[in-house]
């Protein structure tokens, strides 16, 4: 890869020229969109896959319960083994481990075989996105950071609206297991470009020793906290003892891991002083908040059409290709507009028009009229494409550079817990809601009316707390 000159002053590390930068973006991209997809399109085949293997929908929904798992496990030995291994070599591991788990998942002859598999896919597919901004944060710098993201958002929104029509059309028209073994051709050009484009020579000279205690601390902690927020439902909610047994074990652990981070961060697993940065704290409490507006509307807005609007599970998915249209449209040609315009500008307008684009959908009267959900979406998109890679790029930019891989492992840890959080609840809001509600269209339209009424009004929580970022101006 083409790199330009250290600067002689500072001793910077090379970085790579536009075209080098260009081809690390396609190459982190294309053996992540395989991840991205499959979160999706997973989740469509349930359904089936219950059906196929004569099994209840509880057992079956482990399929995707054991992945978030080993995902929510593998993350914060992310961190060590860049810093131990190196960049190029935990990426290659980590799309290799996806690859191996989606054959052998393709491959399943009964549901247990199958769940075994997808841990062994979570654990490869936990690894991938908080290395993937590691390597793009390195290969950027803070200069060209904020375009970096943007360009890797592209993909992120691949997975949302491609995913219900891969996995509508692969259950109806092809068999169940080629919902996995489509990873395959992603995991393998990836692997190759991997091995062509990424800097073989990325490992640092003083290798940092595995912290076991704060492993010990912090693994069964997210996995416990990850558990009972999969567990929660509108008839018990934190009184089952599947809810709350786990997440009190889990926060005790949390804890106990904060105070021992704080006795050595330097040597922790995760340096929990790195919360003291305010654009990283910010902008990690921004990304919980993204659980109760984006992560929610991407689970409301599919049930959505299907259940209100009528519409299959492919037409649901290409009716979501206006919100990609419109994330795209700010991530391509917003570049220059935006030129100098703060994170925290980006961030309040990003949530402002997730808002708007979702006020349609809380009306009942609108469910028929499909220009103006699909011009909503076209609006909400703008404002995913505004806030997303900003928030991930504020949160790491003023890290120092040996800090980064610990940095994006905290802040992916942050959102591991965040997304599903906001969804779960927004879940609950909805299923409550549509117990109260009458079995009839309306009904059904008034339930989730109530759901997005609540997503709406969360928006005001990241719009407030954003103006407490820094508001700069070198995010251009």
């Amino acid at each position: 890869m083409e790199l330009t000159k250290p600067s002689p002053a500072t001793g910077a590390p090379p970085q790579p020229n536009a075209r080098g930068l260009n081809l690390t973006i396609l190459t982190l991209g294309v053996g992540a969109i395989a991840s991205i997809l499959d979160s999706t399109v997973v989740n469509v085949a349930v359904d089936h896959l219950a059906r196929e293997f004569g099994a209840s929908l509880p057992r079956t929904q482990w399929v995707i319960t054991g992945f978030l798992l080993a995902m929510a496990a593998i993350v914060p030995l992310s961190g060590w083994m860049i810093d131990r291994l190196g960049g190029r070599t935990t990426w290659m591991i980590s799309l290799t481990t996806f690859l191996a788990g989606s054959i052998v998942c393709g491959l399943a002859w009964n549901l247990d075989s199958l769940i075994v598999f997808r841990i062994v896919q979570g654990l490869g597919a936990g690894l991938i996105l908080p290395v993937l901004m590691t390597l793009l944060t390195q290969a950027a710098g803070k200069a060209r950071l904020m375009t970096a993201m943007g360009s890797f958002s592209l993909l992120v929104q691949v997975g949302p609206v491609l995913g219900p029509v891969v996995g509508g059309a692969l259950v109806q028209g092809a068999n169940w297991r080629w919902v996995f073994l489509v990873n395959i051709p992603f995991c393998v050009v990836g692997l190759v470009l991997a091995a062509v484009f990424l800097p073989r020579r990325d490992r640092p000279e003083h290798k940092r020793a595995l912290d076991g205690v704060g492993l010990a601390l912090l693994t069964p902690s997210l996995v416990a906290l990850t558990y009972a927020l999969g567990n929660l439902s509108p008839a018990n909610g934190l009184s089952a003892a599947d809810v709350w047994i786990p997440l009190t074990a889990g926060a005790a652990l949390l804890a106990a891991f904060t105070g021992w981070s704080l006795r050595d961060g330097t040597k922790a697993l995760i340096d929990v002083r790195l919360f003291t940065d305010r654009g990283f704290s910010v902008a990690s409490a921004l990304t919980v908040l993204s659980g109760f507006t984006m992560f929610a509307g991407l689970l409301l807005l599919p049930m959505y059409f299907q259940t209100v609007h009528g519409s299959s599970i492919v037409q649901a998915g290409l009716f979501l290709v206006p919100q990609g249209v419109g994330a795209a449209t700010v991530i391509i040609f917003g570049r220059k507009p935006l030129a100098g315009v703060s994170g925290r500008t980006r961030i309040i307008a990003g949530f402002a028009l997730m808002a708007l684009g979702t006020l349609p959908f809380a009306f009942a009267g609108t469910r028929d009229m499909t220009w103006l959900l699909l011009a909503a979406l076209a609006v909400r998109g703008l404002g995913i494409g505004a806030s997303t890679p900003t928030i991930a790029a504020v949160a790491v930019r003023g890290l120092p550079a040996g800090q980064i891989a610990r940095g994006t492992t905290a802040f992916n840890i942050v959102q591991r817990i965040g997304a599903p959080f906001g969804t779960t609840v927004i879940a609950v809001i909805l299923a409550r809601a549509s117990a109260s509600a009458p079995p009839t269209a309306a009904g059904l339209a008034d339930a989730f009316g109530t759901a997005f009424w609540w997503t709406i009004g969360f928006t005001a929580l990241p719009i407030a707390l954003a103006f407490l970022l820094p508001g700069d101006k070198r995010d251009a």
